[in-house]
């Protein structure tokens, strides 16, 4: 039995190694990593972002001049409510990351398919000592429609749903904008008039007078909510044939049809 020692001794080493390479293979993480650039989204103006706004931020490679830049990654959020600054994670494959190259993150904020606000400036991330955390601050957009809305100016507007809770069939309200800055209509029984201001994709209804009929309490309450979401009013936007009107409080647009007086 002592004679099988030493052999059992000189084996034992061998042993010891082979467990412990074994126990590290266990323990290895995997060679492909997930590269991380975080951040936040946010804008100057104090206004609040539509419910169904929707956040992009892509990571791409810039660095050749007068050539689009290639889309090296993305990520869409929905903010469902919340509000800037929204924090955000945008994942990529280390792999496709040259260190001799430029790499630049991006962002944009749509609402009903119209682009509010983007990134006017190269935020460069990772390389050439760049960080993979910054801070996108966006600016509002201005597109040629939305600065011009003579679209709206002598058209007028038949009413048929608020906030999705829908109108009183033999109860029309009615939206008019005979002239620039100007606006009158029918609330559900009375008339309405006063002034309006659109700014882009905003707009803004001053203080309405109206006349003093009455009409049967669920027709007056339709008008009083009708009027109140005016004076609430941020935002407008078409969705094919119809006007949507987006006020404070509201879920949902009021929502409008071309009427002819």
């Amino acid at each position: 039995m002592r004679s099988d020692l030493p052999h059992l001794l000189t084996g034992l080493p061998g042993l010891l190694l082979a467990g412990v390479a074994a126990g590290c293979a266990g323990n290895t993480p995997p060679s492909a990593e997930t590269g991380v650039v975080t951040g936040t989204v946010g804008y100057r103006e104090r206004m609040a972002l539509p419910p169904d706004a929707v956040v992009q931020v892509q990571l791409s490679d810039v660095s050749l001049q007068d050539v689009p830049a290639q889309i090296v990654a993305e990520t869409t959020l929905s903010p469902a409510g919340r509000q800037v600054p929204l924090p955000f994670e945008l994942r990529y494959d280390p792999a496709k990351i040259e260190p001799r190259r430029r790499y630049a993150v991006r962002a944009t904020i749509r609402s009903e398919g119209q682009l509010l606000f983007t990134t006017d400036t190269q935020v460069s991330v990772l390389t050439e000592g760049h960080p993979n955390k910054v801070d996108l601050m966006l600016v509002r957009v201005t597109s040629p429609e939305a600065a011009a809305p003579d679209q709206l100016w002598g058209t007028s507007w038949l009413l048929e749903d608020i906030g999705g809770s829908g109108v009183i069939d033999n109860a029309q309200a009615t939206l008019e904008f005979p002239e620039t800055g100007k606006v009158a209509g029918r609330g559900s029984c009375n008339r309405f008039f006063g002034s309006v201001e659109v700014t882009g994709r905003s707009i803004a209804f001053g203080p309405l007078g109206s006349t003093r009929m009455a009409c049967p309490e669920a027709v007056m309450n339709q008008e009083a909510k009708y009027l109140k979401a005016l004076q609430d009013a941020e935002r407008y936007g078409f969705d094919g044939a119809f006007l949507l009107i987006h006020a404070r409080g509201m879920d949902r647009p009021l929502r409008f049809t071309r009427h002819t007086p």
